[in-house]
C-alpha cells in the first residue's frame, strides 16, 4: 500500500510515503494508542540505522472510540524552506453539480437544538451537515491539493489516502483546517481552540467593522469561552506551568474570521502527547458542551456519520514531538465525486439562517479548491 501523508503548515511541510507498520491498538483510548504507538515506535527505532527520523503519522475519527488510522510510513521528508505554494494553471472547467448547498433540514436541526439549549439541556452544540459535488470527469487531486495550499497560507493543509476498506472507491481526505488542538516541541505544548465566527465582507473597511463586531459579540464570546475552558481544563490534568489567556484574539481565513485563543502549558514528564490529544477530543470547538448531551444531540440531529470530519490528523516523532490538527474545511473525493463538510457552534442567541450561512460560507473554502 503505496499511502499518501502530506501535511503543509506555515513552518514546515512533511510528506509521507507507504505504511512500513500499521499500528493496532487494543483499545480506542488515549492511553491505549499512545502505548501501542510507542511500543511499535521502539520496535522500528531499534531496526533503524541510517539516522532518520522516525514518525508515526495518525488520523482520528470525530468519534474517538471509532477504529483510528495510525502507521509508521516507509518514506518520511521533512522541508523547512520550501516555496509558497503556486496556484496550478486552470484547465478547461468540468461541469459539476452541487447537491445539498441550501439545507431546510439544517435550519430546523438549528431550530431544535436551541429548544434543547433553552431547556438547559445543553450550552452548546455544534450541527455539521455535508454536501456532495459530481464533476462529469475524475476530480484532479494535486490541483485540488495545491489551490489548498495556495490560497490557505495560514493553515494546516493535508492530504491523506483512506484504507481502501473505508470508501467504496479509493479515496483522499484533503483539507485546510485554521485549528491546532495539539503541538509538542520538547514537552513545551500549545493549543488554539477556535470558536465564534462570521463571513468576512468583500470590502476592507466593511471587513474591520466585521471583525471588531465579532471581537464585542456577546453570543461569540460565551461560545469561545466555553471551549477555552474546557481545553485549559484538560490541560492541567497533564501539564504544568498552563497559561489561558483571559482575552481571545482574531484569527482569520480567506473566507472567514474566528476568535482564537492559545493556550500554552509544559507536558509532565512520561506523558504521550497522544494521551493529550484523545483527552482533548472531541473539544467544544467540533461537539459542544456538555459533552455527553451534545455528543447525544449530534448523533440525533445531524443523520450522517461524521466519520473523519472534525477528527483529528498529524504525526508524532519518537521524541514526542508533533502536531495534530482539526480535521476541518475538509471533503473527501473519490473519483468524480467530492463530499463537503461544514458546521457551526450553536448556542443561545443563534440564529438558524446566519448559522447556515455560516456553513456555507466554510464549505466554500474547499468547493473553491474543486476549481
Amino acid at each position: 500500500m503505496n499511502a499518501r501523508f502530506d501535511l503543509t503548515t506555515p513552518a514546515y511541510q512533511l510528506r509521507t510515503r507507504g505504511v512500513a507498520q500499521r499500528i493496532y491498538p487494543e483499545r480506542s483510548d488515549g492511553a491505549s494508542v499512545a502505548a501501542a504507538v510507542n511500543a511499535a515506535m521502539t520496535a522500528a527505532g531499534q531496526k533503524k540505522h541510517n539516522g532518520t527520523r522516525q514518525i508515526v503519522v495518525g488520523l482520528v475519527p470525530f468519534d474517538a472510540d471509532a477504529e483510528a488510522v495510525f502507521y509508521i510510513p516507509e518514506e518520511v521528508e521533512f522541508n523547512t524552506d520550501y516555496p509558497t505554494a503556486a496556484l496550478p494553471k486552470e484547465e478547461r472547467r468540468n461541469a459539476f453539480e452541487i447537491h445539498g448547498d441550501d439545507s431546510p433540514a439544517y435550519r430546523k436541526n438549528v431550530t431544535e437544538a436551541l429548544k434543547r439549549i433553552e431547556s438547559g439541556d445543553l450550552d452548546k452544540v455544534v450541527l455539521a451537515r455535508s454536501v456532495t459535488v459530481d464533476f462529469n470527469a475524475p476530480i484532479d487531486i494535486d490541483a485540488v491539493y495545491a489551490r489548498l495550499c495556495a490560497r490557505n497560507g495560514s493553515a494546516y493543509v493535508y492530504r491523506v489516502d483512506l484504507p481502501d476498506s473505508l470508501e467504496d472507491a479509493p479515496a483522499v481526505l484533503l483539507g485546510a483546517s485554521p485549528e491546532l488542538v495539539l503541538s509538542s516541541d520538547k514537552g513545551k505544548i500549545r493549543s488554539t481552540p477556535l470558536a465564534g465566527s462570521i463571513p468576512r465582507a468583500t470590502n476592507a473597511l466593511a471587513d474591520e467593522e466585521v471583525a471588531r463586531g465579532l471581537l464585542n459579540s456577546k453570543k461569540d464570546l460565551v461560545e469561545h469561552s466555553l471551549v477555552v475552558q474546557a481545553v485549559g481544563d484538560t490541560f492541567r490534568q497533564f501539564a504544568d506551568m498552563v497559561e489561558v489567556p483571559t482575552e481571545p484574539q482574531l484569527v482569520q481565513t480567506p473566507v472567514i474570521w474566528h476568535l482564537g485563543t492559545y493556550i500554552t502549558g509544559m507536558l509532565r514528564e512520561n506523558v504521550s502527547p497522544i494521551t493529550l490529544a484523545y483527552a482533548l477530543h472531541p473539544t467544544p470547538a467540533v461537539g459542544g458542551w456538555p459533552q455527553e448531551a451534545a455528543r447525544k444531540a449530534i448523533a440525533e440531529l445531524e443523520g450522517f456519520d461524521r466519520g473523519f470530519y472534525a477528527g483529528l490528523i498529524g504525526w508524532m516523532d519518537d521524541e514526542g514531538n508533533g502536531e495534530w490538527v482539526l480535521t476541518l474545511r475538509c471533503g473527501i473525493v473519490s473519483g468524480n465525486k467530492a463530499t463537503v463538510f461544514a458546521g457551526a457552534g450553536i448556542v443561545a442567541g443563534s440564529d438558524p439562517e446566519k448559522e447556515h450561512t455560516e456553513t456555507r460560507t466554510k464549505l466554500q473554502t474547499f468547493i473553491n479548491a474543486l476549481g
